[in-house]
């Protein structure tokens, strides 16, 4: 019978009051279940945002610890050969380079270039300064002469080799290599300019650290030469007779050390971030958090470390809260607490780096809970038009149900507690929830309705997971990190339109790694999503195989080729690929294209770009296609950049493509930066172009720099 029946029938049989009852009950019940939603709703985001607040303290605790142990042992090596250096008898070199030299900028070395390294002005204006990566630079404390210091100037100008081998290695966090002895002979590597007249390296925090401290790190302060905020790795040196010789260190700026791309990126919107240092507050005369470094910015595209030397002293007004939180920190803990920040009740996650240094994320809880609270006024807003539409209902027929209302009030309630029942189990998750309503009117409709929901919304969430998992295990098949090859400066970067994605970058031990050989792959699956990255799948693990037996790199892509088109020739599907590989000590590339855009190769010194070009048909087209070898020399000071049509077919709102010629602009541009600068560079114009167009296609980016 449908529900129309049933009304006339209640029209005249049933009463108003148990009517209004039911729905009264009915419309609590669904208030409930609202109010139900919203408070876990509430709970789940602020657990899922303290967890990354502390997950992201924790990752930034690895990397710097990690940061740290590279500094240390490239310290220990510094400090051997200082002291193996001062045992020995080496005559002055022709030519010795002193402060006054490069601060007035006469006869300097031949390779004397205006560093990324910049010295800030009083009025705010910076400066960039100028170095000799060839050489070291001396001066000479007050007092000091310069006879008689002269054999131990021979001494240390030998270490300019180790001290660029050792820069080299540490390019990414180093500015300054220093050995200050304690007879006034004070040598910095690289050799440059701002060195001030007056320095006394034995007065300085470094120096002084070395002597004073249990961990080889000085406190942050202001470095004389750059004016930017800096920490160093310090360590005494010995002379041959077990005397102190003086100390050698290594500078690292704080910016440096905290600049992490993806941990930056990872910090939530409107969230501040500082680098506090545990001190004794001097007015207060208790310990407090000092600021010497902070997030300019809480918007992600504009974020970056400021590190700064000041009076500014991170305070809250729950006074307990934030003693308990210095406590946590001196021992050394990691955790979240709950405290006003400005006047806003906040999440504090914070854990500690090293020595008293930690970093504290603050985010507002309005901001963390603002999804909850649109959600609730949603949710609120539809209970109140069911609500009311039920009441203007029942007004309009409560004037005629009078008599017969308690007969059949349970044919329409029953369904309804049983709806409200159900939505209560599937609201916690039970997406296996049924309900029983085997009438066939609308409530029967509704019932069977329901019914489908669980079903769906169970299986939404496993195709959600499944995207998540493929998601995660692609992103496994990339490499974790660079490959460290002499002579060469290499950096990749995939960044997917979906979830999934059918490019594919790597980095190949073609079983003579080491001999100064490398392979190098960047391909490109037709198409995108989940099927472009199960292919994307098998042709690594194809390459992968094959690449580590025997073969000429085209016969590894024609056997590769080989075994694809078997796989996916009725497919449909295809994947074009460049297959180079680089060796450093014939000085060559050799490389096989397979139906890919060819690699870009620029020449510094020429200024000139050129194609690395070659024909072959896309892998999995014909089994039996042929694949041709190219050959080319490199030179130092060439890049060469291999990527997929994803950046150069790049469009904006207008429609208007990247195009090639902006990418080589860029390269241009950035040719005397690290490869992963470069790659930087690229991938942020590309997006800065596409502005807020979603994108299309998969980017992918290798670039190869070829180093003296």
């Amino acid at each position: 019978m449908r529900y129309r029946w049933k009304l006339l029938i209640l029209l005249l049989t049933i009463a108003l009051i148990p009517i209004l009852m039911m729905t009264t009950l009915g419309a609590r019940q669904v208030r409930l279940l609202g109010d139900m939603l919203v408070s876990q709703t509430r709970e789940h985001h602020i657990a899922d945002v303290e967890s990354g607040l502390r997950l992201l303290v924790d990752s930034y605790a690895q990397v710097i610890s990690s940061a740290r142990e590279k500094l240390e042992m490239a310290l220990m090596v510094q400090a051997k050969e200082v002291e193996r250096f001062l045992a020995k008898d080496v005559p002055l070199p022709p030519k010795v380079y002193f402060a006054e030299d490069f601060n007035e900028g006469r006869d300097l070395p031949h390779d004397t270039i205006l560093s990324p390294i910049f010295r800030t002005q009083p009025e705010g204006r910076i400066s960039f300064l100028k170095i000799s990566r060839s050489t070291q630079v001396f001066k000479l404390a007050p007092g000091a002469k310069r006879e008689e210091v002269s054999a131990d100037i021979g001494r240390l100008s030998a270490m300019t080799p180790i001290y660029e081998s050792i820069s080299k290695r540490l390019q990414e966090f180093s500015s300054w290599q220093y050995t200050s002895l304690a007879n006034g002979l004070h040598s910095a590597y690289p050799g440059h300019a701002g060195i001030p007249a007056s320095l006394d390296p034995k007065t300085r925090p470094w120096y002084r650290a070395a002597f004073e401290r249990k961990v080889p790190w000085s406190d942050p302060y202001v470095d004389p030469e750059t004016r930017q905020i800096v920490i160093a790795a310090t360590m005494p040196v010995k002379r041959p007779n077990s005397q102190i010789a003086g100390v050698t260190a290594i500078v690292v700026p704080i910016s440096r050390l905290l600049e992490r791309r993806l941990l930056v990126r990872n910090i939530p919107p409107k969230t501040e971030a500082f680098m506090i240092y545990l001190e004794t507050m001097p007015e207060a005369g208790q310990r407090g958090a000092r600021i010497f470094a902070r997030k300019e910015h809480t918007d992600i595209s504009y974020r970056k470390w400021w590190s700064q030397i000041s009076n500014d002293w991170l305070t809250s007004n729950d006074e307990a809260e934030f003693h308990d939180m210095i406590t946590d920190l001196e021992a050394g803990k990691s955790n979240t607490r709950r405290m006003s920040y400005n006047g806003r009740d906040s999440l504090w996650a914070y854990g500690s780096m090293q020595n008293q240094a930690s970093l504290v994320l603050i985010t507002p809880y309005d901001e963390i809970l603002k999804p909850a609270d649109q959600a609730e006024e949603n949710l609120q807003g539809l209970i109140n038009n069911l609500v009311m539409l039920a009441l203007y209902t029942m007004f309009g027929s409560g004037i005629l149900v009078v008599v017969a209302a308690f007969a059949f009030s349970r044919t329409v309630t029953k369904p309804i507690e049983a709806l409200v029942e159900s939505a209560r189990r599937l609201a916690k998750g039970d997406f296996d929830t049924q309900t029983e309503i085997r009438s066939r009117d609308e409530l029967g409709e509704m019932g069977r309705v329901f019914n489908s929901v669980g079903p769906q919304l169970k299986e939404y969430r496993f195709i959600i997971y499944s995207l998540d998992l493929a998601k995660e295990v692609q992103q496994h098949f990339m490499p974790k990190a660079d490959p460290k090859i002499e002579g060469l400066d290499i950096a990749g970067k995939s960044i997917y339109c979906d979830k999934t994605g059918g490019d594919y970058y790597d980095y190949l031990d073609i079983g003579e790694k080491e001999q100064g050989k490398i392979g190098v792959v960047v391909g490109d699956v037709s198409e995108h999503g989940i099927p472009s990255a199960l292919l994307m799948a098998t042709a690594r693990a194809f390459l992968r195989q094959r690449s580590s037996m025997s073969g000429s790199i085209a016969r590894i892509v024609s056997d590769v080729n080989r075994q694809m088109t078997r796989d996916v020739e009725e497919t449909g599907r295809f994947m074009t690929l460049v297959f180079s590989e680089i060796d450093t000590q014939e000085r060559c590339i050799r490389w096989v294209t397979a139906g890919h855009d060819p690699a870009i190769i620029y020449d510094i010194s020429s200024d000139s770009f050129d194609e690395l070009g070659g024909r072959g048909l896309p892998l999995g087209v014909f089994e039996d296609s042929a694949y041709r070898e190219s050959r080319r020399k490199i030179a130092p000071g060439q890049i060469i950049l291999i990527g997929t049509d994803g950046i150069w077919e790049a469009h904006n709102q207008q429609g208007e493509m990247f195009g090639k010629d902006a990418l080589r602009r860029i390269i241009r541009a950035h040719a005397n930066k690290p490869a992963r600068e470069i790659i930087v560079a690229v991938l942020d114009a590309v997006e800065g172009f596409r502005s807020s167009r979603e994108q299309e296609d998969d980017v992918t980016l290798v670039v190869i720099k070829v180093e003296d």
